[in-house]
């Protein structure tokens, strides 16, 4: 997203514009006074005059008009010139030195900067610099998705043209291009004819062209599975044999903490960082290698680099006569901030523009600049040149950095609440529908032609709308625009592209796997696990009328222990009813059968109105509500002996609050709650019992007195089994005046933390790595509040953002401190000055589901929020022919160490009968599991460990070794 567009409609994009070239240019390290409008810096710069070698001194002047000044050393002017209102940059000649020396610089011209300037001219420090030209793929943002994704498939082409008309250049000055979106480039080789691609090959192979490994600049708001296929463009680069060293990050402030681990044995081993630092803050006080480690201690070459549009800011492409001032002034900022190589990279686009087609235009700059200037030497490269040299040259000297790189943009995705909520749901729902493709194939059943392909389709659409940018750069100023609102229904139609596809291949999914259960003389239920463990839980499913009338006498049985299935009925359609059922040990990678049976006695109970409006009490909790907000006030676990809400929070647990800012510059917020409140009785039934409250809030549908409309809460408390569910209704007003909500959970547990599942890991409040986002956070599956006695853990299917302990908006903490066990759920928000969407409307629904337990494992919270979001598949058979033998089926038996789970299972569509398995440990401990087919007459024949992308690595083995937090994904043949 390049805030930094001339537009004259955006005045807040030019003001951080000038603070960005304060900050990045025109830094001072003066050795003269602070407060001097003159100041002066070394420049790192070489050249040769009249036979003799000079070097240069950076003057910075501060004036007030136009005026004469002049510069002389040891009574002889060496520079006379006019200067402009404001801050100046100016280069002064002196032969070049081989120690530091001390001189006086006297100025001549207004009283208020001339005066004598002690200073010390030191040795040339001999620099190379590295000039990176890309595109920043900003899908949608300058101009609508429609015309952004095909133009960057022809900036490949322009590439090429560009390094023909170039080639007779000193190589420094040859043109360079770096393919900064990987998608960009696979659909490239899938759509232009073999002389092109074969020219693509050659370039690369000369190294006039490279290709890296990140599909697009992703927020954080992806699962680790669609994360996984975001990767396979790789394998389109290993057919061909195209390699790839770098991935590639710009204009976002952070990335999945799973990346080193799902780049290991694929070729990549950089990470470039190009951030743009607007409404964040970067790592770091300046460019910065280091090494990276996910939780396992896999690692990547990491630079985080200034902003991806340096180059243009120096004036590299426009011709700017600034160009050497403001390169040498940069440089000369890094020597004083201690920066410890002599060569640095910096990036920029043909244009100075997001989404730029390349040019020529830097070729000459840097053709004139090396015959100008022996030092610092300029090249046009691309990305991996400079990695490669700082690997060679200071590899076993970089610092080692173990934290998760949170992303400080993803709060904009507040602004897409049900958007973001359904590709979430999408994601869950894509990896049981994996699960289930992955058991038909154990099982040797057929699987469509087009399934990859059906499945790289979803997750690409899920992937483009994760993707960074969610719409135009005038959504802010002009909402209502036809830019703005083009853009936002393609981005939006991303997320429902997904959805829509999601679930036609769920249905797939079931009736492929329906050919392996058989009917009985009575209507089935089946209920089919996709996770790699055991489990037993809630599903909610839809049976029609004829298979079980409404209001019917019935019982529902598990037929393999002859149990009666607690079920509840939950609302009526014309045509049948939603149940949800609770089922118990569900075989991992397989099913469970269910026998509905009518009866002459009314086994599955109708729900009926509860009596409670205050408290809900089962054998494990006991809950008393605040009539006054609609929150918890007290929430007593039994199990634990102890009160989970702390009184001493001025908010209620559940209680809505809603936030506003004085205007988008200024984040200092102020809070109020809902109003109008009314509590009403909920249902009873043999599932759980809840309360239901209504209330009214500023910014939504208003009821009247006694009678709210604008939001509702149902507090579920279930009765057999550990848990509380919130499900909150919104009616929204549309509002562009800057607001938010949030859901408080301002928990108490005695000397607790707060720990929580990013992308790929688990960390604890305050373990980031400094200076990410830490405002706010996104929460993958769970937030758990963790103490010595026990952990509560939240879930959430919908909303993936929180703050911890406090309102952190505008307090960007560079190093931030684990705090008081207080979640706020940050439900919506329409913060972002462009880009993101300034308004939402109409219903919109989410919902909470919170366990406690004395078990402070991740492995607990990761399986308990995992069963939560990926719900058990159902499928209802009629009564028909009895060929009923088994009521379960496991497909495979994983057993050993819990504290590896399977994260996924996919058919491999290499062969038939092979599957692809991906596996985390969770605990920071060693672990083990071995495989076993559960399928008569099908065996597993072979299983090794190979890479994302499904390559081997290594040979054949019998069980599955895991280091402390080790990724693996391991391809299973049957």
């Amino acid at each position: 997203m390049n805030t930094l567009k001339y537009k004259k409609n955006m005045r807040k994009i030019h003001f951080l514009l000038a603070l960005s070239l304060l900050t990045c240019i025109l830094t001072l390290k003066a050795q003269a006074v602070k407060t001097s409008p003159v100041t002066f810096k070394n420049a790192p710069v070489l050249f040769k005059k009249a036979g003799k070698m000079f070097q240069q001194i950076i003057a910075t002047v501060k004036s007030e008009k136009t005026a004469e000044i002049a510069f002389s050393i040891s009574g002889n002017e060496i520079q006379k010139t006019t200067i402009s209102k404001g801050e100046n940059l100016l280069l002064l000649d002196f032969p070049s030195v081989t120690s530091s020396k001390k001189i006086v610089i006297a100025v001549k011209g207004d009283a208020d900067w001339a005066g004598n300037y002690p200073f010390t001219i030191t040795p040339v420090k001999k620099w190379e610099v590295y000039m990176v030209q890309h595109s920043h793929t900003d899908i949608g943002y300058t101009r609508p998705q429609s015309e952004i994704l095909a133009e960057h498939m022809r900036y490949i082409d322009y590439a090429l043209d560009y390094c023909d008309q170039t080639d007779s250049m000193p190589d420094d000055a040859k043109f360079r291009w770096t393919c900064e979106a990987s998608w960009v480039t696979r659909e490239y080789l899938r759509s232009r004819p073999a002389s092109q691609i074969a020219r693509l090959k050659k370039r690369i192979a000369e190294g006039r062209i490279e290709v890296t490994g990140m599909y697009c600049n992703m927020a954080e708001i992806s699962d680790e599975n669609v994360m996984t296929d975001f990767l396979q463009p790789l394998k389109d680069f290993n057919k061909l044999a195209i390699p790839v060293k770098t991935a590639m990050q710009n204009d976002v402030n952070g990335i999945a903490w799973c990346m080193p681990d799902y780049f290991k044995n694929t070729g990549v081993k950089y990470l470039n960082m190009g951030i743009h630092e607007a409404r964040s803050i970067r790592p770091f006080d300046k460019p910065t290698c280091f090494w990276w480690e996910a939780p396992s201690g896999e690692r990547l070459l990491a630079f985080r680099a200034n902003t991806y549009h340096d180059g243009n800011i120096y004036g590299l492409v426009n011709k700017s006569s600034d160009f050497a001032v403001n390169v040498l002034s940069h440089l000369a900022d890094l020597e004083s901030l201690d920066y410890p190589f002599d060569r640095i990279a910096i990036q920029f686009s043909g244009y100075y523009t997001d989404n730029s087609p390349p040019s020529t235009a830097a070729c000459e700059r840097v053709r004139l600049w090396n015959e100008t200037y022996e030092y610092p030497k300029m090249r046009l490269s691309v990305v991996s040149e400079f990695f490669e040299y700082v690997e060679k040259t200071y590899g076993d000297k970089l610092p080692v950095f173990r934290n998760a790189w949170l992303d400080w943009w993803s709060d904009g995705y507040g602004s897409t609440s049900r958007e973001t909520a359904e590709v979430r749901k999408t994601q869950n729902m894509e990896q049981v529908d994996e699960g289930m493709f992955a058991m038909v194939s154990m099982l040797g059943g057929e699987l469509n032609p087009k399934l990859e392909e059906n499945i790289d389709h979803i997750s690409e659409n899920a992937i483009f709308f994760d993707e960074h940018t969610c719409g135009a750069d005038e959504s802010i100023s002009h909402p209502f625009s036809e830019n703005s609102t083009r853009q936002w229904l393609m981005k939006g139609g991303y997320a429902w592209e997904a959805l829509k596809k999601v679930t036609l291949l769920n249905e797939e999914a079931l009736a492929r796997l329906q050919g392996f259960m058989k009917k009985a003389a009575f209507p089935l239920i089946y209920v089919v696990n996709p996770l790699g463990w055991e489990r037993s839980g809630s599903v909610e499913l839809f049976i029609d009328n004829q298979v079980l009338p409404n209001n019917s006498p019935c019982k529902i049985t598990d037929l393999a222990t002859g149990k009666e299935v607690k079920a509840q009925l939950v609302r009526k359609r014309t045509e049948g009813a939603y149940w949800i059922l609770e089922v118990k040990d569900v075989p991992a990678l397989g099913y469970k059968a269910l026998k509905i049976l009518k009866t002459g006695e009314p086994e599955v109970k109708v729900n009926e109105p509860t009596t409670e409006t205050e408290v809900l009490e089962n054998d494990f909790y006991r809950l008393v509500i605040d009539k006054s907000t609609g929150g918890i006030k007290s929430l007593y676990d039994k199990g634990l002996d102890l009160e989970l809400v702390d009184a001493k929070n001025p908010w209620k647990l559940g209680q809505l609050i809603h936030e506003t800012i004085p205007d988008r510059d200024k984040l200092v917020p102020s809070h109020t709650t809902v109003s109008n409140v009314k509590v009403e009785p909920g249902t009873d039934g043999p599932v759980w019992k809840s309360i239901r409250i209504v209330a009214d809030m500023t910014g939504f549908e208003k009821g009247n007195e006694n009678d709210p409309k604008g939001l509702e809460l149902e507090i579920r408390l279930f009765k057999n089994v550990k848990k509380i569910d919130f499900q909150f209704k919104a009616a929204k007003e549309i509002v562009t005046s800057p607001e938010a909500l949030y859901v408080a959970f301002p928990f108490a547990l005695p000397d607790s933390r707060i720990v929580f599942e990013t992308i790929g890991g688990i960390l604890t409040q305050g373990q980031q790595l400094p200076g990410s986002s830490s405002d706010w956070n996104v929460a993958q599956n769970f937030v758990s509040v963790r103490g010595a006695k026990g952990q509560v853990i939240v879930v959430s299917n919908e909303i993936p953002l929180w703050q911890f302990s406090d309102f952190n908006l505008g307090k960007f903490v560079r190093y931030p401190k684990a705090g008081k066990p207080w979640l706020y759920s940050w439900v919506m928000n329409n913060y972002w000055f462009t880009n993101f969407r300034a308004f939402q409307e109409g219903g919109f629904h989410w919902g909470y589901q919170i366990t406690s337990t004395k078990d402070t494992t991740n492995t607990f919270a990761a399986k308990f929020a995992w069963g939560e979001r990926n719900s058990f598949a159902t499928r209802t058979l009629p009564a028909g022919r009895n060929e009923l033998r088994s009521p379960v089926l496991e497909t495979m038996k994983i057993s050993g160490s819990p504290n590896a789970i399977l994260i996924n299972s996919r058919p491999s569509f290499k062969n038939p009968g092979s599957v692809m398995l991906h596996f985390r440990e969770l605990e920071g401990k060693p672990a083990e599991l071995k495989l076993e087919s559960k399928i008569e007459g099908r065996s597993i024949k072979r299983m090794v460990v190979v890479n994302v992308v499904g390559k081997e690595i290594g040979n054949p083995v019998q069980s599955i070794r895991f280091k402390p937090f080790e990724v693996k994904f391991v391809e299973v043949d049957f």
